[in-house]
C-alpha cells in the first residue's frame, strides 16, 4: 500500500446552515444535511484514496449504527477497511455538525468514547506501517498513537501527524508534523507563533506547518536557514469542515512524491483550497487536475 492511515473515523451529521451559526435563542435554517464518515483520519484517507494513493484506515472501532454506512461509503471511495472492526454493544463514533459557511461547530460524544470502561479503538497493526510507504497517524489515541510513532521508527517508515506539543514524541519523529491556529490558541494562548515555531524547530526532527486559516501559513524544517511563509490560496468558500484534514493528505501526498518542503506546503494548501469550495468538503473530494489547475492559476 501507500498510506496507512491510523485514525479518527466517525460517522458525521453535518447540516449546512443557511445563514451564520445563530446566537442563543434564536432561529437558523438548515438548507441541507448529509451523513458522511468524518474524522481526521477518514477525512485523509478519501482524499488520499482519490489522488491514486492507495490507502488504509485503522483505528477507531466501529458499531451497530455505523459500521454499514462507513463501510459502504469508504469501499466506493476505495479506501480498505479491512482492518476495521466492529464491536458489539456499541453504537459507533459519531457526531453532529453545523456549517455555516465561515466556521463549523462540532457536538459529540467523544469523551465518553475516551473515558470509556472499553477501549474503543485498535492497537497499530504492525504489518501494515512496515509495508506502507507513508504513515498519516493522529495523536489522539494516547499509547497506541505513542506505538504507532515507534513502528514507524523501528521501520524506517515516514509518518504525518497534526497538533502535537513540541514536547510529544510523537511529534519529535514525525517527518512532517502540521499545527492548526485552534491548537494552538488553546495549548499555548498568547504565545508568539513565530517563536513557538523556532522552538518545534529546534526540537522536531522533520517539516513543521503552523496553518491559520486563510492567513499566513508558516512552516520549517531542518536545514533552512529561517522559517518561511506562504499565502493560501484564494477562493469562494463554502465549507471549512475538512479544510485541516485536507491539508494534512496533501503533505501526505507530497511526502510520498518526494516533493520539497515548500513545494508540499503548496500542494497542501491547494488541495484544502479546493475543498473549501464545496460542500461537504470531501463529499467530492479534491482530483489532482483540480489541484494542479489552481496551482497554475496563482
Amino acid at each position: 500500500m501507500d498510506v496507512y492511515v491510523y485514525g479518527m473515523t466517525v460517522l458525521s451529521t453535518i447540516h449546512q446552515l443557511r445563514d451564520r451559526y445563530p446566537a442563543a435563542d434564536t432561529y437558523q435554517e438548515i438548507q441541507k444535511t448529509v451523513v458522511m464518515p468524518g474524522g481526521e483520519g477518514a477525512n485523509a484517507a478519501v482524499v488520499l484514496s482519490n489522488l491514486g494513493l492507495s490507502t488504509v484506515l485503522d483505528c477507531c472501532y466501529l458499531g451497530q449504527e455505523t459500521a454499514v454506512p462507513l463501510r459502504s461509503y469508504l469501499q466506493e471511495k476505495q479506501v480498505d477497511c479491512s482492518l476495521l472492526v466492529e464491536i458489539e454493544d456499541f453504537a459507533g463514533w459519531k457526531d453532529i455538525v453545523l456549517c455555516d459557511g465561515v466556521s463549523r461547530t462540532v457536538f459529540g460524544w467523544f469523551n465518553a468514547c475516551f473515558s470509556s470502561e472499553r477501549q474503543l479503538w485498535a492497537a497499530p497493526d504492525e504489518t501494515a506501517v512496515q509495508n506502507a510507504r507513508c504513515v498519516a497517524l493522529d495523536p489522539f489515541f494516547g499509547a497506541e498513537s505513542v506505538e504507532t510513532a515507534a513502528l514507524c521508527r523501528k521501520h524506517g517508515t515516514p509518518y504525518v501527524t497534526i497538533d502535537c506539543p513540541w514536547d510529544s514524541p510523537v511529534a519529535q519523529s514525525a517527518r512532517a508534523l502540521v499545527v492548526s491556529r485552534e491548537f494552538l490558541t488553546q495549548k499555548y494562548p498568547g504565545e508568539d507563533p513565530e517563536r513557538l515555531l523556532a522552538q518545534y524547530r529546534k526540537c522536531c526532527n522533520g517539516l513543521v506547518i503552523f496553518t491559520f486559516g486563510s492567513e499566513k501559513i508558516l512552516y520549517g524544517e531542518p536545514g533552512m536557514e529561517r522559517p518561511l511563509s506562504f499565502q493560501p490560496y484564494a477562493v469562494d468558500v463554502v465549507d471549512t469542515l475538512a479544510a485541516g484534514d485536507t491539508f494534512r493528505a496533501g503533505v501526505v501526498y507530497g511526502l510520498v512524491q518526494k516533493m520539497s518542503a515548500t513545494d508540499t506546503v503548496h500542494f497542501a494548501a491547494a488541495t484544502a483550497a479546493v475543498s473549501c469550495t464545496r460542500f461537504p468538503s470531501v463529499y467530492q473530494p479534491p482530483s489532482l487536475s483540480e489541484i494542479l489547475e489552481l496551482m497554475q492559476e496563482r
